[in-house]
């Protein structure tokens, strides 16, 4: 009777180790809102591609201008891609979002968001968990001034699609910025 006892602990004790292994976790910093005006025009230029995954930027910047909506602000512009460069602009990030901020200005935006992705993967092993870690801030583009600034980083459950991860995570973000 007490070996049986003692290999049921062992059981729950390593179904609880596994099942804590599959839980997602998020991180988000970011500094207090500045309360920006929200019926100004806003533009999402490309985060900075970080990663080794091939458009990261570009996803990040739609669901930004998507979720943008979703808080309630109706003049958002989404910067077009302006690097003349290959398919794959590596290494062009700080360039694009300058030639973007240009844009943004020559179009009447106040505000710009701006940012990097550093991580956009399935984290390798049996689960292939998603993984994701950005950097946002929002700047005054008449200024140049950082107004607002945040940073999150999220690994989620195998059962869950990096998209929703980042949809999860950068609207957390988002409710830090426009409360």
């Amino acid at each position: 009777m007490r070996a049986s006892s003692k290999t049921i602990t062992w059981i729950l004790l390593l179904w609880a180790l596994a099942a804590l292994s599959g839980c997602a976790t998020v991180q988000l910093q970011a500094s207090a809102s500045p309360h920006p005006d929200r019926q100004a025009v806003w533009c999402v230029l490309t985060p900075v591609n970080n990663t080794s995954t091939p458009y990261a930027g570009g996803r990040v910047q739609q669901q930004l201008v998507a979720l943008l909506g979703v808080r309630g602000l109706t003049h958002v512009l989404l910067a077009p891609p302006l690097g003349g460069g290959g398919p794959l602009p590596v290494g062009e990030g700080a360039q694009e979002q300058q030639r973007q901020r240009l844009w943004a200005r020559r179009h009447g935006a106040r505000y710009g968001l701006i940012g990097s992705v550093d991580e956009w993967h399935y984290k390798i092993g049996l689960d292939g968990q998603p993984a994701l870690g950005v950097t946002l801030r929002l700047t005054d583009l008449r200024t140049g001034k950082t107004l607002w600034s945040g940073v999150a980083s999220a690994t989620g459950t195998s059962r869950e699609g990096l998209a929703v991860l980042s949809e999860r995570t950068l609207a957390g973000l988002l409710k830090r910025l426009l409360p």
